[in-house]
């Protein structure tokens, strides 16, 4: 016999009763068991038996513990739920027999509050036992049926409405005492004989989907035991190991609960659970549908799309699949968001990435969407980003600022330790820093906004940041890198400072910082610098600077100005020329007291002392000459020996001259008449022409009386002097001018080298006398090897004349009638190449005669037969009459004559002997006994090809000109005379 411990005879006969009385009540309770069976809650059987045991530890105060198993009969399949904790009593069973109205109402801590999700149940089964240590009770669809048809029987509307109904019944409302016990080592069972096969695979599918959401959402238990048949068990437990869990609650003001129902409004408790999976589990499919939901506290229908999982108090509409909004939600709302930032921390404490839990992207739904600004805002106000200085130190995204984009972790601490609230962030986290407010500023912003104070360190920063330099953009953004200097400023950007090499005296940086010089630190000195902008220098580096130039040339008396210079020389070494030109205007004390350019000095007992007149180049004073060496004042400019200097850059024009600071110009003016000699090129070489470097000796304005051919002898001998003589200047387009130093002996030095002269005396007729094309050397050059006389003026023949040299000769002969003799003449004819075309030439004014001639009475003979005309004009025999009539600007005598043969004469045969010597000689002359051309007597003539002769030495001289062969006309004068040499004539022509 089955004992009835809950007194379920009680409530069966009050429902029938009330059925009885009023079908209606059967249909109402038959239609919200059946809504809530298959429509709310047709997928949380689990869940709900999950949520009650749950509950029953909670009554009992012990850990809660379940077991889940499932068993295939031969009959049937079987549910099986046990759980430790309260027994079942009599409230639970009339809990369990009524439909909304829970005996948990007045539990702060239930989870189950609404009394009717045991009605998940008959989603899968309509035979249902529930077996405790004090008794069971079940429900059965078929039982049921059985007691309305006897209750029918007494009630014909009730039969009625069971009639309709078809066997779809309230099983849950007449609870029946059952016999039976829960597993060993469980307090109550719930047994569920499951409907069909497809009842079956739907419990099998919801048991393989039991995970650590379930444990999280239902903190009362601490075991799941789950038994599948068809599977191996599985034990769910220790939950905290596998998640980071962050929670809180409290209780929550009554106004809040104001518009919630009656049952509801006693749970002013909240409860906020944010569980983030471990790293080590996040590989698993932890993210399935049912844990993309809101838990309040099981699984509803309202998706989360966030990283963790929530389980909160929230309040849900009727069907407990969604949130019900309102105040009551968003106070909720507000502490979810307050545990999300809580769990963040924990995470971030921990050595993990807080950042992987900042929202990004569209809502999943209307409570993610109401979600989302508050878990921001919290998470805003959270220190969750470590500090870039000390990653042991937080700092709130709301004042945090990060750098877009990788940045070496050594380079991001030195940058923190100038830059407050510099955070660093992990790689890819860019958008989620962003949506918090963390100011992320590109890198060249950064560095452009690094404070610019003293703040030390600089070395170390700029080394922890030289990594970066191989990238194209960082390397340009470190370009504005504050940068400390000598002075104490700290300037903005490496670009415009220096870096000096060590050694340098800091008391030498620090007057050449006062110029204006832009010089590092040299504690912050790094090659960061230099790959930045900054730019390496050394002494001469300092010493070409223009501050250093300009400071110098300002102040070339000044005492500290001049130690600065001198010292900077002196660790230079041998500056070049191109600073030596402003340097030596530096003003050094000379012997007697004076303040003197250095290049107007000359160290005592040297060779320059000795050579230079001691009135124009003073001795140092020998106090300076102790302090400093003769070395470093020959280095600023002083002068030893003679020196030859650089000019760089030369435009063939004075006009191109540059201002003071121009180096070219203050090299220029150590070389006496430097424009004069840039005039010079310009009408050599061209005006403007580009000659780039000119090699000089200086200081040839100050060689004393006498020590010419001294002067002139070290020129000769010491190497570099004699290239800066020998070697001529020349264009871009390869044309050739003097060298400034033979320029200037010959044009400035009073040394007779105005005009060419002979390199030999033979060369030179008469011993150099007046008529001579070429002179005689002077005397002072007499003894010097030819290179050098020929780069003084000196020549080889009348061949090597210049123009210049040409206009000189042509103007000395200036007298009508005077003789010239014939070599002179010839030179003349061939070689002269005047400036401007001559007044007066030597031209034949009869046989044999030759005579300078006014230019209006000569002209250029087309050929030889025309040297016969004189009655025509005075004629210049040239053998290029196109360059004779250029260069003298004469006419041709074809021009001022005919030339027509007058009538007569006997044409005759050219004798073979002739062809002999000149195959092409005509074959045909004419013989006249007087010979006229336009009226005037001549020997020979040749019209039209045609020769003309009165004897036989004119036949010559007509054929070798017909035939263009000159050169033979005595050959044939020799064979003509006397044939019977023609053999040897030829003979003599072909050796």
């Amino acid at each position: 016999m089955t004992v009835d411990p809950f007194g379920t005879a009680a409530l069966r006969a009050a429902v029938l009763g009330a059925w009885i009385a009023s079908p209606a009540r059967l249909r109402e309770d038959a239609n919200v068991e059946e809504d809530h069976a298959r429509g709310y809650y047709r997928d949380r059987v689990l869940i709900e038996l999950a949520q009650n045991a749950a509950d029953a530890a909670a009554r009992a105060g012990v850990p809660g513990r379940l077991l889940l198993r499932l068993a295939r009969t031969a009959d049937a399949t079987t549910l099986v739920a046990a759980n430790v904790g309260a027994p079942l009593d009599e409230a639970g069973v009339a809990s369990l027999a009524s439909m909304r109205a829970s005996t948990k109402r007045d539990a702060s801590h239930a989870v189950g509050r609404y009394g009717v999700g045991f009605a998940a149940v008959r989603a899968v089964a309509d035979e249902v036992s529930v077996l405790s240590t004090t008794g069971g009770v079940r429900f059965s669809v078929r039982d049921t049926a059985a007691m309305l048809d006897e209750a029918g029987a007494r009630a014909a509307g009730l039969a009625d409405e069971v009639r309709r109904r078809d066997g779809s019944l309230p099983a849950l409302r007449l609870p029946i005492p059952a016999d039976g016990r829960p597993p060993t080592g469980y307090d109550t069972a719930v047994v569920l004989e499951l409907r069909d096969e497809v009842a079956a695979d739907e419990v099998r599918a919801l048991l393989a989907a039991v995970g650590d959401p379930l444990l999280l959402a239902l903190p009362g238990l601490v075991e799941i035991l789950v038994e599948d048949d068809e599977h191996p068990p599985r034990r769910l437990a220790d939950v905290a190991r596998r998640w980071t869990v962050a929670s809180d609650e409290g209780e929550l003001p009554l106004a809040l609960l104001a518009d919630r129902p009656v049952e509801e409004r006693s749970a002013r408790s909240w409860r906020v659970t944010w569980a983030l999976p471990n790293r080590g589990g996040r590989d698993e499919p932890l993210r399935r549908a049912t844990d993309r939901v809101v838990h309040a506290p099981t699984p509803t229908d309202e998706p989360l799309d966030l990283p963790a999982l929530l389980v909160a108090t929230l309040p849900l509409d009727p069907t407990r699949r969604h949130v019900s909004t309102g105040p009551l939600a968003d106070a909720v709302l507000d502490h979810a968001a307050d545990v999300y930032a809580a769990l963040a921390l924990e995470v971030a404490q921990a050595g993990g990435d807080p950042l992987e839990l900042v929202p990004t992207g569209l809502p999943a739904g209307p409570v993610d969407g109401a979600l989302r600004p508050r878990l921001l805002d919290a998470l805003r106000r959270t220190p969750l980003l470590p500090a870039a200085a000390d990653p042991d130190r937080r700092v709130p995204a709301a004042m945090a600022v990060a750098i877009a984009g990788f940045v070496p972790p050594e380079a991001l601490a030195a940058l923190g330790q100038r830059v407050a609230g510099l955070v660093a962030l992990p790689p890819g986290r860019r958008a989620q820093a962003s949506a918090l407010g963390v100011d992320v500023r590109p890198f060249a912003d950064l560095v452009d906004e690094l404070p610019a104070a003293d703040a030390g360190g600089w070395a170390e920063l700029y080394e922890s940041l030289a990594s970066l330099t191989q990238d194209g953009p960082a390397r340009e953004a470190l370009g504005s890198l504050p940068v400390p200097l000598v002075d104490g400023r700290v300037v903005r950007g490496a670009r415009g400072t220096v870096v000096a090499e060590p050694g340098l005296d800091a008391a030498v940086l620090a007057v050449v910082a006062g110029w204006g010089v832009r010089i590092v630190d040299p504690d912050a000195a790094h090659p960061l610098l230099e790959r930045v902008g900054a730019e390496p220098v050394d002494a001469l580096t300092l010493l070409r600077r223009p501050e250093v130039r300009r400071a110098a040339l300002d102040e070339p008396e000044d005492d500290e100005t001049v130690a600065t210079v001198l010292a900077l020389v002196q660790a230079a070494g041998d500056p070049p020329d191109d600073v030596r030109a402003w340097t030596g205007l530096v003003e050094l004390e000379a012997a007697d007291g004076e303040s003197t350019p250095a290049d107007g000095l000359v160290i005592p007992g040297s060779t320059a002392a000795e050579l230079l007149d001691d009135r124009v180049m003073a001795p140092v004073s020998l106090d300076v000459l102790d302090r400093w060496g003769a070395d470093v004042l020959v280095a600023v400019g002083v002068r030893r020996d003679l020196v030859a200097v650089t000019v760089e850059d030369v435009l063939a024009d004075p006009a191109s001259l540059g201002d003071g600071d121009d180096p070219a110009a203050l090299q220029g003016q150590s070389l006496d008449g430097w424009e004069d000699y840039l005039e010079h090129l310009g009408a050599t070489l061209g005006s403007g022409a580009y000659v780039g470097e000119v090699v000089a000796v200086a200081d040839l304005d100050a060689v004393a009386e006498g020590r010419w051919p001294d002067v002139l002898a070290v020129l000769a001998r010491e190497p570099h002097l004699r290239r800066a003589l020998l070697d001529p200047v020349r264009s871009e387009t390869g044309a050739r001018a003097s060298s400034y130093t033979a320029w200037w002996l010959r044009e400035r030095a009073d040394l007779d080298l105005h005009e060419p002269f002979a390199l030999r005396d033979e060369l030179v007729p008469d011993a150099g006398g007046p008529d001579a094309i070429v002179r005689a050397a002077p005397p002072v050059v007499a003894g010097l090897d030819a290179e050098v006389q020929r780069a003084l003026g000196g020549v080889a023949g009348p061949s090597e004349l210049d123009a210049r040299a040409w206009s000189s000769v042509l103007a000395r002969w200036d007298s009508d009638g005077a003789p010239v003799p014939v070599d002179l003449a010839v030179a003349t004819w061939r070689w002269a190449s005047p400036d401007e075309p001559p007044e007066h030439v030597p031209a034949l004014v009869g046989p044999g005669r030759i005579e300078v001639v006014a230019a209006v009475d000569a002209a250029v003979a087309d050929a030889p037969m025309w040297w016969q005309r004189t009655d025509v004009a005075a004629m210049v025999p040239a053998v290029d009459v196109e360059r004779a009539v250029e260069v003298f600007d004469l006419p041709r005598a074809s021009e001022l004559a005919a030339g027509i043969v007058d009538d007569g004469g006997t044409t005759t045969q050219v004798p073979d002997a002739v062809h002999s010597v000149l195959a092409s000689a005509p074959r045909t002359w004419t013989e006249h006994d007087d010979l006229r051309v336009d009226g005037v007597s001549v020997d020979w003539w040749v019209e039209d090809g045609h020769s003309h002769a009165v004897h036989l030495a004119g036949l010559a001289a007509a054929l070798a000109q017909a035939a263009g062969r000159w050169e033979l006309r005595y050959a044939l004068e020799v064979v003509l005379t006397d044939p019977g040499r023609t053999v040897e004539a030829v003979i003599d022509l072909g050796t």
